[in-house]
């Protein structure tokens, strides 16, 4: 945990006190003189509305409610607080001064921002929403521009509260919480989806999967793996059967081989929902799983109870009937719109999550497969990517989901992804230049997934060559961007820290960029700024400490400190490189690429600055299944630059970019060093 918050100010000599006798409980924590964490109370009730501080002896017991508190240091960075109480609600108060700021809880971007201000909501999936529907990754844990986060351990429902100036509160329903407060301290694929919208000349969805697959191949557009939404199967709703209906797929396990042999896994929808007269229904029934008084009589339909072992196990089982035929993957859907109890999404959302995984692993193995969920609690984000919902097919659904993005990152997801262009559309939408400013956000995410159909596919009317030609270079980009992608994926899994950065995780200093909800670092190389509104113009702002390069022409200079207005064709985004970068680029996974000989390859671009002595990147070998270290020192004084690499695993090129053009040097296997002289950067140098 404490790596999560790794860029917050250094911290030393922490005192903690804790004040009780007959006043309202409370844990101070300071450095010297400096107030660093205030929970100015704990919290307990009969009801939401019946909550009060609680008050405490010395010893913890609790006087006015009965019950204990506790609290130890179980690291030098965390604290753990753990409340047990005769009440039915559990919760607690934390203060900072009036113009304080709180980050995290939720995905979705209450009033397209990135803070939490006024913002007052439950632990649970949203429904329709401002710019995104059901953006639902959750988490019960937020951050402080005052240097701390604080995370309460439980899957019970529960609420926050940001609305008072300068306050946190949160409120579980449970007699029992444990919650930690953190004290500060020094993917790779594009989805294409096809629903039951066919092509001209096309009589089933196994012929619409091909005729993607040709004009992918034509216009030699990169892509990885595809997946059928709803309709695809028999039976109520077209889910429930685990099958997929002959109507749709004549020859189901032929079909998903020829997808793997064109280089496409392929995945399906899922959810935890039983629609009426489906086997999933009738066998869940006559085993009393349902949730009592959900009808199925409605679109909804009830949910399984998972946390029934025979439940459980049966859905488990019936999932193997999707793996058998080859696919890989899920797409889990739903889980918020009231086929269970409310407190209940958090438990039976992981339970769900949980067991999708478990079938993909048993089949596939780890890392062989790609799940990705709308609704997400955090103790799942080890076993399922997320999407942000039904983001609306405008630009203010783009704002949203740039916005939501960023935020996603702040609550620990990392593997997120958005429907490229919008999920909630007109019969034209998404309009060109709107889609093609989304393409280029959708390079500059972890994942580019795409949502294609009838009305709604970049090479057939109304869309022109143009927004095809941007769907290429986008893509392709995309995929050229894998290694750098597949590196701070793995980095995520190990501290923490999503690639999707909200700007002051990458630049603490600089107080203008707490709020900033259009920009974002893109791991630590990269500033991406898109464009999200109509028109192709915008104010881009360059945090201060550092200077950057304009990374598609690699042209123009900004210094730190600045804004600038830029406006942009289609076929262009605001996305600039820090000085001192190094960007693992190249071409490491096949995917669909048959249209030449196909080879890996790796492409180490590299932006000296003699501003920067040392810059390091940590590259992940997946080979080796671990990291492989690139290293770049300047000499001013020599106007020299080298470049010293571990075993990288794949063979390549060192690009260096300075003022009089690139300079190549090839990777050697193994370990390597290249010098180069006579270097001028394309950075000022102070």
């Amino acid at each position: 945990m404490d790596r999560l918050l790794r860029l917050l100010a250094a911290l030393s000599l922490i005192h903690l006190s804790v004040a009780t006798s007959q006043k309202p409980f409370s844990i101070i924590i300071n450095n010297g003189n400096q107030l660093v964490v205030n929970n100015s109370a704990v919290l307990t009730g009969s009801s939401n509305s019946s909550i009060s501080p609680i008050v405490a002896s010395s010893s913890g017991a609790i006087a006015n409610h009965g019950g204990q508190v506790t609290y130890r240091r179980v690291s030098p960075n965390v604290v753990k607080v753990q409340v047990d109480t005769n009440s039915s609600y559990t919760g607690a108060r934390f203060t900072v001064p009036n113009d304080g700021l709180f980050y995290g809880v939720w995905e979705y971007p209450f009033f397209d921002q990135i803070t939490n201000t006024n913002v007052e909501f439950d632990l649970k999936g949203l429904g329709d929403s401002e710019g995104v529907n059901w953006s639902n990754a959750r988490a019960p844990f937020f951050i402080t521009n005052a240097g701390y986060g604080v995370y309460a351990d439980t899957l019970e429902m529960g609420s926050f509260d940001f609305t008072t100036s300068g306050q946190a509160q949160f409120i579980f329903n449970t007699s029992s919480l444990v919650y930690y407060i953190i004290l500060p301290n020094r993917l790779e694929t594009i989805n294409q989806s096809c629903k039951k919208d066919f092509h001209d000349g096309v009589s089933n969805a196994q012929e619409n999967y091909y005729d993607v697959i040709n004009h992918l191949y034509y216009n030699e557009i990169r892509a990885t793996s595809m997946f059928a939404d709803r309709p695809y199967g028999t039976g109520n709703m077209s889910f429930g059967n685990f099958d997929l209906d002959p109507t749709f797929y004549p020859t189901p396990g032929q079909f998903i081989a020829n997808l793997s042999d064109h280089g496409f896994d392929f995945q399906v929808w899922v959810a935890n929902r039983a629609f009426l007269n489906t086997e999933l229904y009738n066998d869940s029934v006559a085993n009393d799983w349902l949730f009592p008084g959900y009808s199925a009589e409605t679109f909804l339909g009830p949910a399984l109870n998972l946390s029934i072992p025979a439940a459980y196990s049966y859905f488990l089982d019936r999932l193997s009937a999707f793996t058998d035929l080859g696919v890989k993957g899920y797409k889990i859907d739903r889980g918020e719109e009231e086929e269970m109890p409310v407190y209940e999404q958090n438990i039976q959302m992981s339970l769900f999550e949980q067991l999708c995984y478990e079938n993909m692993v048993s089949k596939w193995g780890e890392s062989n497969f790609y799940n990705f969920a709308r609704s997400a609690v955090d103790r799942s984000r080890s076993r399922t990517a997320v999407w942000n919902g039904d983001s609306h097919s405008n630009f203010t659904g783009l704002a949203y989901s740039v916005a939501s993005g960023i935020r996603a990152g702040l609550i620990g997801f990392s593997q997120w992804a958005v429907d490229c262009g919008g999920y909630i559309r007109g019969v034209n939408d998404p309009e060109e230049e709107l889609w093609a400013r989304w393409m280029h956000f959708s390079t500059f995410s972890p994942t580019y997934e795409i949502m294609i159909g009838t009305n709604h596919t970049p090479w057939y009317p109304p869309y022109t060559s143009r927004l095809v030609s941007v769907l290429k270079q986008t893509a392709n980009l995309h995929a050229s961007l894998l290694p750098y992608i597949k590196s701070y994926t793995y980095h995520a899994t190990q501290t923490g820290v999503p690639i999707i950065r909200a700007l002051f995780l990458e630049y603490p200093h600089d107080p203008k960029v707490y709020t900033t909800t259009d920009s974002y670092a893109f791991g630590e190389e990269f500033l991406v700024a898109p464009i999200v509104t109509e028109g192709g113009t915008r104010d881009v702002y360059f945090p201060s400490g550092s200077s950057y390069l304009e990374y598609i022409n690699k042209t123009d200079v900004y210094q730190g400190g600045t804004t600038h207005p830029v406006s942009l064709e289609w076929e262009y985004v605001p996305v600039y490189v820090r000085e001192g970068a190094i960007i693992p680029t190249g071409d490491i996974y096949q995917g669909n690429q048959r249209w030449t000989k196909w080879e890996p390859y790796l492409e180490i671009q590299a932006f000296p600055s003699y501003n920067v002595p040392a810059s390091q990147f940590e590259y992940y070998n997946a080979v080796q299944n671990g990291t492989a270290t690139i290293t770049m020192v300047t000499d001013k004084r020599e106007k020299s630059v080298i470049i010293t690499y571990e075993d990288l695993g794949t063979p390549g090129t060192i690009i260096v970019y300075g003022k009089d053009g690139q300079r190549n040097a090839t990777l050697t296997a193994g370990r390597g060093s290249v010098l180069f002289r006579g270097f001028v950067s394309l950075f000022g140098e102070s």
